[in-house]
């Protein structure tokens, strides 16, 4: 397929194409730091494989996609249907700090702190590095 004029630059992928590809392509553009088009792929993946095993990473990527643009209210949207829809993803520990930092930075410090506190509630064997993390952002905002 040719891409449209004026196209995008969001890579078609062949009909063959898995769930797993188009994630992989969302991460793919994550990691250059295209982070409209990695919403674009994390926005169609959901529409696409509401039942896919990878929807609540796709899920949180989605949300990582606004935060890196500092769209803080729709990434904290994005961040709460991980923990909420998709709790037992293994980015769900991730999507609560996330959660946390999102509302810190609109200026919603309790909810924020709240956040910050369930993480280690919730998620007890979330990693040293997500616990590390809530601790710091704890002191940051105060909490």
């Amino acid at each position: 397929y040719p891409a449209p004029a004026g196209g995008t630059g969001l890579t078609t992928l062949p009909p063959s194409a898995t769930p797993r590809d188009e994630f992989d392509l969302g991460i793919g553009y994550m990691q250059r730091k295209d982070y409209a088009l990695a919403e674009q792929t994390m926005k169609n993946f959901t529409q696409k494989y509401p039942s896919d095993p990878l929807l609540g990473d796709a899920q949180y990527w989605l949300g990582e996609s606004y935060f890196q643009r500092q769209q803080y209210r729709d990434s904290a949207e994005a961040f709460l249907a991980v923990t909420t829809k998709y709790e037992k993803s293994a980015k769900a520990p991730d999507a609560l700090l996330r959660l946390g930092q999102s509302l810190a930075a609109l200026k919603e410090k309790e909810a924020a702190c709240a956040a910050f506190g369930e993480v280690g509630r919730k998620y007890p064997r979330a990693s040293a590095g997500v616990k590390a993390a809530v601790d710091r952002e704890q002191k940051r905002v105060k909490c």
